[in-house]
């Protein structure tokens, strides 16, 4: 079974884990990570409450304009949906707030769950045999009509979101590597998570080392 929960992502000159924003049940950090220059990453079980929304942008999106606020730097934050993909945030005071995805075609029915195909058993056929899949052509509009609510509503999937991630990097003092965030946000893996850090790394966020 894959990880469900919330990475988030700030530079502070305390532990994030010791922010009131995340010093809350909902909130407990599992894993705290700490790199150079005061960035850190906690990862957090399920997330605060509503943190799977498919409302969006969620409610729970004040958690991390609190965390701005209280750590004083912008925030990153990955919604990881079973380890098959994830929900991308980003906040900055300057330029508000940013969205996109990793690998959402594996994580879309988790969200809107007619994006994924139907399947059905003929009576006729071998009760033991595999279900049959419903055609792409009634399959794919509905798939095609998710992925342009959640774009219009949250951010555009893969790299077509890497130039507002950019602008997040720099408004958070960082030298991205664009080529490599690119990359990152087209990219595949087994576990969402290392993803993720391929992503921290092209971002230019120091190299995170866990404590807890």
């Amino acid at each position: 079974m894959g990880f469900w929960g919330t990475y988030i992502v700030a530079r502070s000159a305390r532990p994030l884990t010791e922010l009131a924003v995340l010093r809350t049940p909902d909130c407990e950090p599992c894993w705290h990570g700490r790199g150079g220059n005061g960035w850190q990453a906690v990862q957090v079980k399920r997330g605060p409450e509503g943190w799977e929304s498919s409302d969006l942008p969620a409610a729970w999106e004040q958690t991390l304009r609190e965390l701005m606020e209280q750590a004083g730097s912008p925030v990153l934050a990955a919604v990881v949906l079973d380890s098959d993909g994830a929900q991308l945030i980003g906040y900055s005071p300057g330029d508000g707030r940013w969205g996109g995805w990793l690998m959402l075609d594996r994580i879309i029915g988790h969200i809107d769950s007619d994006a994924w195909p139907r399947f059905d058993w003929d009576d006729d056929a071998d009760p033991g045999g595999p279900p049959r899949q419903e055609d792409d052509e009634t399959y794919l509009p509905r798939y095609r009509a998710a992925v342009d609510r959640l774009s219009a509503a949250a951010g555009p999937p893969g790299s077509a979101s890497a130039r507002g991630l950019l602008a997040w990097a720099s408004a958070a003092g960082l030298e991205p590597d664009e080529a490599a965030v690119r990359t990152a946000l087209d990219g595949t893996e087994v576990f969402c998570e290392d993803l993720f850090l391929t992503l921290l790394k092209g971002l230019g966020v120091p190299g995170l080392t866990g404590v807890i």
